[in-house]
């Protein structure tokens, strides 16, 4: 038992779900995917490589994010970042903006002028900063994707593809303060008040992110987000002519066809187990377990609790001393460790 329990990783395992033909689209490369769990719903052309213009921005805010600690910090705009070409917040050389300000310029307002002023501000250069975003794409394991610059202008060796979009989206929705800032509608610089480009947070009911880009090699490019009864999906369109609509077909797809159905809590009861020599052992989850499902699975879902009938002493607060197992049509789709609480 004790063996078989040890195989178990730390995080509970999800077999994705077959995929369904989704709606049709018009992007050259599309992605939908669950936040959660990371499985993919729909796709097409989902890991050609492509220009993705200022969906580049999710990575520039992602890196910024996790190298200044303080966001209030005081940025002094450098004279490269000054007259950049495309979206500007038209900062000034010598001005001096905070970093949060330049976070929220570079998310609602996509301006490359906020793009260039952050990545001189936290590498010394255009550059260095350009190392640090490949590094962050090499640790998320994005396989199709290679960044130049921090804004998403055509450059050699620029381009991503439609799955490490979500992939690197889904990685920074997890940081609180990027989806706060994406979900914003508007923001206040200086006493200007600047409004978000992505208009799925006006059009889509639920809708809480994320960024817009465009560029004419590009084309039309959007990677947007909503929730909707506690499942968070991730759309991914690229060179998509008609990129609103496709976003709220896949989304509306997303959320008809799909359920994240929580098994258990962590921490929750599961049973009781007699400890030879006197006593029990509480037995709780190790974690919560979410699994994604077809709608018309949700009731199908057998889930199995296997406990010894007894427990030799000493045993430890927190052993792992069971399994819970989740079984979809024969098959597992997850598992989570069972543990002890000792004194019950």
């Amino acid at each position: 038992m004790r063996r078989m329990i040890a195989m178990i990783v730390s995080v509970f395992l999800l077999s994705s779900p077959a995929l369904a033909a989704g709606p049709p689209v018009s992007a050259a490369g599309a992605v939908l995917m669950d936040a959660e769990t990371g499985t993919v719903l729909f796709e097409h052309n989902a890991d050609a490589r492509s220009l993705i213009a200022s969906t580049t921005k999710i990575v520039t805010a992602l890196v910024v994010l996790e190298a200044c600690a303080n966001l209030d910090e005081v940025c002094v705009v450098p004279a490269e970042a000054v007259g950049v070409e495309g979206s500007s917040m038209y900062l000034q050389a010598g001005q001096s903006v905070t970093v949060r300000d330049l976070l929220y310029g570079l998310l609602l307002k996509s301006g490359n002028d906020a793009a260039v002023a952050l990545a001189i501000h936290c590498a010394g250069s255009v550059e260095a900063f350009a190392a640090m975003m490949n590094e962050k794409a090499a640790a998320l394991k994005l396989k199709n994707s290679s960044f130049s610059n921090p804004h998403g202008l055509n450059a050699e060796h620029h381009f991503s593809s439609a799955r490490d979009l979500a992939l690197l989206t889904r990685a920074a929705l997890k940081n609180e303060t990027f989806s706060h800032m994406v979900s914003s509608k508007y923001a206040q610089i200086n006493g200007v008040t600047i409004k978000n480009h992505n208009r799925m947070l006006w059009s889509y009911s639920g809708s809480d992110g994320v960024k817009t880009g465009y560029t004419v090699n590009a084309g039309r490019c959007l990677v947007s987000s909503a929730t909707r009864d506690g499942m968070r999906l991730i759309a991914v369109t690229l060179n998509d002519r008609n990129d609103w609509v496709d976003h709220a077909a896949m989304l509306d797809y997303g959320f008809e066809a799909y359920l994240l159905k929580t098994l258990c809590l962590e921490g929750a009861e599961i049973g009781v187990v007699p400890m030879l020599g006197g006593g029990d052992a509480l037995v709780k989850a190790a974690r919560s377990v979410r699994v994604l499902l077809k709608k018309e699975q949700a009731d199908s879902v057998d889930v199995q609790i296997m406990l010894p009938r007894y427990l030799w002493q000493p045993v430890i607060e927190g052993q792992r001393v069971g399994l819970l197992t989740a079984v979809l049509d024969g098959e597992v789709i997850a598992q989570c460790p069972l543990i002890a609480e000792v004194g019950a």
